[in-house]
């Protein structure tokens, strides 16, 4: 870590302490000038909101925090108006509202469910420095000292967002387009690999493909709010990360197709050359559709006619067809998707894209994890108030505010206690500094002018940190408790007995008391919550089976996806189960897509009297973990080859490769060690 304090700054780190220098400038200017009662709360919020780097972030993290304070701020006046006389009642009604703030913060994974974390840490920040103050509280006095939080915090987002949009602003659209470019590339070598025969020995391809594109995902988010030509695309840029998400399935399918052909030595020579074929048209930059065309003919071409007698290597070979034709189709698309991309950027677009893309509402959401952490932070804030208020110490109603602010802002996220230490490292850190700035500088300073001379070398430099994703966490704590000392100036409470009472032990105890609340609560291992995510995936492909209306292949795709990208990170504490672990996550993906695909072609197999209902309700009972018997999985495969049977006598060849596909593809993904099928054989239940 102190080798990236060191590091010396480049002039992108400089421009950005600059702004941030700007920034707190102009909010304490206007702040001191409209003569609020506590101004240093303004640069405070500039602070607070330019970890967001580009232009488009801050401006969703700055309203995003300026709607949550004018929430918090109209519910800390209700709560002291109504219970002002109550205080173990009030300090409950604190932490309760603060625990609905983080569950509907945990739900919401984008920037903007910054407004439930801003507005459940404004209601405890309110109300515990103003019932700090007995003697002054009165219903007049709460109006003000409420209003005057809203304005002071205001001014610091408006100032932060003016700065930080109009001043040599960074933008978002180029890096993600960038990325995404960079990404497909990586496919399009992930894709020649396995084509060519040469596959990865690990599963680190596509799984860093699914992190990549997830987090593109939700960083376009922000882009609508962007100050780039990027903005003007934001549909086209969300439907190339669909189209991008749904091939990572069907290129890790055709992985295992290939590879089981080849083990088998069913694979020929016609499909090799096709093969060789596919990457390289892939792998081109510009490709026509007659060319994409013409592959489409050579697979139809290479298809084996289906029979009743059909082998298993026959339907694996369907199978493999199927993906392919997939493949090619996708390619197109994303091809077609990053033109009009470019298009909407040179402003040579004529209309909006016809395809609506998948709502970031889709994705996975742990609603009984986000309960836990919400009743964790309920019982702790409560505990810590009632701490405080038991202790009789005047100055220990910042312990309870930063136990507040702290926990609801990092115990959310999976390395919160490692965050909560760097937050009390960085919190002792500051203090000498502020220290010296409240008791010695400030006095010094008689002027504005002189007042930001002074400050200026600390926020420069911390703002240099602030850059650097390695040091920003760090950089910006320490800059908030320089920040927020200097607030005591504005409560004549500059003095040292003051400062070490407040700030040095309340300040330290409410972060430690975090820290400790966190590792109680929030001390889950790599096993617990990947077997959480697994357990959510399986639910997923059981509630699938029992849909009455076909889902969309997308939607499961994208969401399943997520969970992956969400557990990648994870897998490092896993050992040597890592492995397995990523495999199972990959076939259980391809087994949710095989089963909506087939869903999609339901009532055409039931046209030719095939119902796949008992099978997906045998599904459904597999994946919810209600088939216990020992026979249950052998129930399972029985059922898979009755279906698989029954398509392969269909008449109509309608639909017919597409369902042989899908149901093979389940089969394989389930059943990997069970003996091939077998036409009109039916699988002794000794066999699994």
């Amino acid at each position: 870590m102190l080798k990236a304090f060191l590091q010396k700054p480049t002039a992108g780190e400089l421009l950005f302490a600059f702004k941030c220098f700007l920034a707190a400038s102009l909010a304490l200017y206007i702040a001191l000038r409209l003569g609020l009662p506590r101004p240093f709360w303004a640069p405070m919020a500039t602070c607070i909101i330019a970890q967001s780097m580009s232009a488009g972030s801050v401006f969703v993290r700055a309203s995003s925090r300026l709607i949550g304070t004018l929430v918090g701020t109209v519910v800390s006046v209700l709560l002291l108006v109504s219970f002002i006389n109550y205080t173990f009642l009030l300090c409950f009604l604190i932490a309760l509202w603060v625990g609905i703030c983080m569950y509907f913060s945990m739900l919401k994974r984008t920037t903007d469910s910054y407004v439930f974390v801003v507005g459940g840490f404004t209601v405890p920040v309110i109300i515990y420095g103003i019932i700090g103050d007995v003697n002054a509280i009165n219903i007049q006095y709460i109006m003000d000292m409420a209003i005057a939080r809203a304005e002071e915090t205001g001014i610091g987002f408006m100032s932060a967002i003016l700065i930080h949009s109009t001043v040599f602003p960074k933008t978002i659209g180029p890096a993600a387009i960038k990325r995404m470019d960079t990404v497909w590339k990586d496919i399009c070598q992930w894709i020649g690999l396995i084509l060519r025969g040469e596959p990865s020995a690990t599963h680190s391809p596509q799984l860093n493909a699914a992190q990549i594109i997830t987090d593109l995902r939700l960083q376009s988010a922000n882009l609508p709010f962007d100050s780039s030509s990027e903005r003007w695309a934001v549909a086209n840029i969300r439907l190339l990360q669909d189209r991008l998400t749904v091939m990572i399935p069907v290129i890790s399918s055709i992985e295992n197709s290939i590879a089981a052909l080849k083990k088998a030595d069913k694979l020929p020579g016609y499909w090799e050359y096709l093969l060789d074929n596919i990457a390289v048209w892939v792998q081109q930059d510009k490709n026509t559709p007659q060319s994409a065309q013409w592959l489409r003919e050579r697979i139809r071409h290479g298809l084996p006619k289906i029979t009743p007698r059909s082998t298993w290597d026959e339907v694996t070979l369907i199978h493999l067809a199927s993906d392919l034709g997939k493949l090619i189709s996708y390619c197109e698309s994303r091809a077609d998707q990053r033109r009009a991309i470019d298009e909407c950027i040179k402003g040579h677009a004529t209309r909006a894209p016809k395809a609506v893309p998948v709502p970031l509402t889709t994705l996975h959401k742990d609603r009984r994890l986000a309960l836990l952490i919400s009743a964790s932070a309920v019982f702790t804030i409560t505990a810590v108030s009632l701490m405080w208020v038991i202790s009789g110490w005047n100055a220990g109603f910042c312990a309870p505010m930063m136990t507040s602010i702290f926990f609801l802002s990092f115990v959310r996220n999976d390395n919160s206690i490692a965050a909560l230490k760097k937050v009390l490292l960085f919190t002792i850190y500051s203090l000498p500094p502020a220290g010296v700035y409240l008791l010695i500088a400030m006095y010094s300073a008689h002027s504005f002018e002189m007042l930001m001379l002074l400050l200026a070398p600390c926020i420069i430099i911390a703002g240099i940190y602030m850059a650097r994703p390695s040091t920003g966490l760090g950089a910006t704590i320490f800059m908030m408790g320089v920040w927020s000392t200097t607030t005591m100036y504005d409560l004549d409470m500059a003095n040292a007995t003051s400062f070490m009472n407040g700030q040095v032990f309340a300040q330290c105890f409410g972060v430690l008391m975090a820290l400790v609340f966190a590792r109680i609560f929030r001390s889950f291992d790599a096993e617990w919550t990947t077997r959480r995510l697994l357990n959510s995936i399986a639910e997923e492909i059981a509630r699938l089976a029992q849909s009455v209306k076909s889902p969309p292949v997308i939607q499961t795709t994208v969401r399943m996806i997520d969970r992956i990208s969400i557990l990648a990170p994870r897998l490092s504490g896993l050992g040597t189960e890592k492995e397995n672990v990523i495999s199972r996550l990959f076939r259980e993906l391809r087994i949710g897509t095989n089963i909506v695909y087939l869903m999609h072609m339901r009532s055409r197999l039931e046209r030719n009297g095939i119902d796949i209902q008992p099978l997906l309700q045998t599904l459904s009972a597999h994946f919810a973990k209600s088939a216990h018997e020992t026979g249950g999985k052998n129930t399972v495969l029985e059922q898979i080859d009755r279906t698989l049977q029954k398509v392969c006598h269909m008449s109509s060849p309608i639909r017919q490769n597409a369902a042989i596909a899908a149901l093979t593809g389940i089969r394989r993904d389930l059943f990997p060690e069970a003996p091939p099928y077998y036409p009109q054989t039916l699988v002794p239940k000794e066999i699994v």
